[in-house]
């Protein structure tokens, strides 16, 4: 397992809570991803990547950054990214940081445009989701690089440090769902 791929499966940990009110229907296989990751081994994940393959397929192609089949699509192909080494690592690391930018622009687009911003449980956050995304990354490239002999443990504690602020990251990701009038599903209601 690559730094590359270990920074996307952090970044797609980070997505989760706004794929849980997106009424993402994979997200059992994006965990394994992850554990996979954590475990710092993904050849184990080819069922996933299959079964996220054919997802994507079945699906119209995405043309609303504000609807969740946009958030889905791009978690997607996050997560097939992160566990099928299959393309140059230059590139991978490319189409990722493509990806979680995209995904994150995107729910700094539908806040904007939406009003979410001005919400009260917004207040006291001084930056964009893209803006937190991108100090996450960098912290996070930093660390694995600094930590090559011991990947697994770094990894840990960033999972760790990510799921600590996960009460936080469940409030933004409702007010993202209610800015674009999704569908929240009832037992995150």
């Amino acid at each position: 397992m690559d730094l590359t791929g270990l920074a996307g499966a952090l970044a797609l940990v980070r997505m989760r809570p706004v794929l849980e009110v997106a009424g993402t229907p994979f997200l059992a296989e994006i965990d394994s991803i992850v554990a996979a990751c954590g475990a710092l081994e993904t050849s184990g994940c080819a069922k996933e990547v299959r079964l996220l393959r054919a997802w994507k397929k079945e699906i119209d192609p995405v043309e609303d950054a504000f609807e969740p089949i946009y958030f889905q699509s791009a978690a997607a192909d996050l997560a097939v990214l992160v566990a099928s080494q299959e393309s140059d690592v230059s590139d991978r690391e490319f189409s990722i940081r493509v990806t979680v930018g995209n995904f994150w622009n995107s729910c700094d687009s539908l806040l904007h445009a939406r009003g979410g911003y001005s919400r009260a449980e917004y207040k006291g956050i001084k930056t964009t989701p893209r803006g937190v995304e991108n100090m996450w990354c960098d912290r996070d490239v930093f660390l694995l690089s600094e930590g090559r002999d011991n990947l697994a443990k770094v990894f840990a504690e960033r999972l760790s440090e990510i799921y600590s602020k996960y009460p936080k990251r469940k409030e933004i990701a409702r007010i993202i769902a209610e800015c674009g009038g999704w569908d929240i599903p009832a037992n995150l209601s």
